[in-house]
């Protein structure tokens, strides 16, 4: 017992009081307490940075009224819902040009998808006015077509359940995403080229 009363004594420092003393023993194993602390809060930090880069993918571009308005975007991401209604920014539907798409002679990925609420519009896509779907259901789940490079692409409303046939499409080679409305029996093209 008389140990047990020397090691104590050890411990205490003639400098520290004995409120201090009290204090100190109300949390055991302090300094492991602390460092799990300054641990956990160099966690946190690491991840708001890289939830930072996330949240802000799109947000390069501007609000997704600016992004649509602009009609390309080289953040959005295949299959991205910006609108819980249907929105089309008051665009109007529009032919264009897409470049850097893949070597000339080989092959390229096309991805379209609904961008606003998933209304199931339906589309026929020609590639070189070869039909290659008759009836695409758009869906916020991007469709996924290969296309010669270069190649003429028509995207042709065939159904629209209500609010205008809204979509948009990826070229995942040049990272593009292209956005555009169109009408039953109404057509836009996409001229597929590529890269120097």
């Amino acid at each position: 017992m008389q140990e047990d009363l020397k090691k104590k004594k050890r411990k205490q420092r003639p400098d520290v009081t004995k409120e201090e003393q009290e204090l100190q023993e109300l949390i055991p194993n302090q300094s492991k307490v602390t460092k799990a602390l300054w641990m956990a809060t160099l966690f946190t930090f690491v991840i708001a940075i890289v939830t930072s880069f996330i949240i802000t993918s799109f947000q390069d571009d501007g609000t997704a009224q600016e992004v649509v308005a602009n009609r390309m975007s080289s953040s959005t991401v295949a299959g991205e819902t910006l609108f819980e209604d249907e929105f089309n920014a008051n665009i109007e539907s529009r032919d264009f040009e897409v470049t850097n798409t893949g070597s000339d002679g080989g092959e390229a990925r096309m991805l379209i998808w609904d961008y606003n609420l998933e209304d199931l519009d339906e589309v026929a896509i020609l590639v070189d006015g070869v039909p290659v779907k008759e009836k695409l259901i758009l869906t916020n789940d991007a469709a996924a077509i290969s296309i010669p490079v270069p190649s003429t692409v028509t995207i042709r409303g065939v159904a629209d359940n209500g609010g205008g046939i809204s979509y948009a499409v990826k070229f995942p080679n040049n990272k593009m995403t292209y956005f555009n409305v169109v009408t039953m029996g109404q057509a836009n093209t996409y001229t597929v080229l590529p890269g120097p």
